[in-house]
């Protein structure tokens, strides 16, 4: 829960195509069932939020940019979703951390350093979250997501 302070998760991730595939790393609220909790809308760079809690990095190449986006949801209200103006490489290794403050408020690294601004109501504070890695294909053929390490923390 980003209320109980210090709540990070930082994943280090690549893909094997960056073409006609969807990706969100983060954190969600949803653990019973199989969701993408952020994705593009299908309409310019519009995201649909799957998840009622969820904030992340997302790379969608049904988005009219086709950049990392730093997206966010609290209580089915969408945050301001924040091109990050740079895009994945094929089997590059990229690491991302998101940090929330008890405030529900976000902050993403990319490599180590801080980019784009404080996401504020990225998320509902209170709400429990569990760190996730979602994909699909967006034509036939499939398309790979490594994982690297995942490492999730918070004060108790």
């Amino acid at each position: 829960k980003g209320a109980q302070n210090a709540l990070a998760v930082e994943f280090r991730v690549a893909l094997s195509a960056i073409t006609n595939v969807a990706l969100f790393i983060g954190l969600t609220d949803q653990n019973a069932a199989l969701e993408m909790p952020i994705q593009a809308s299908g309409v310019g760079d519009g995201i649909t939020t799957n998840a009622a809690d969820a904030v992340g990095v997302m790379f969608d190449t049904s988005m009219a940019t086709d950049n990392w986006w730093l997206v966010g949801v609290a209580a089915n209200v969408d945050a301001t979703a924040q091109n990050s103006a740079v895009a994945p490489s094929a089997n590059v290794f990229e690491r991302w951390r998101i940090e929330v403050t008890t405030a529900g408020v976000a902050t993403f690294f990319r490599n180590g350093v801080a980019i784009g601004t404080a996401m504020t109501a990225a998320i509902t504070a209170a709400t429990t979250l569990t760190p996730v890695i979602a994909a699909f294909s967006r034509a036939a053929a499939s398309r790979n997501v490594q994982a690297d390490f995942i490492d999730t923390r918070a004060k108790r």
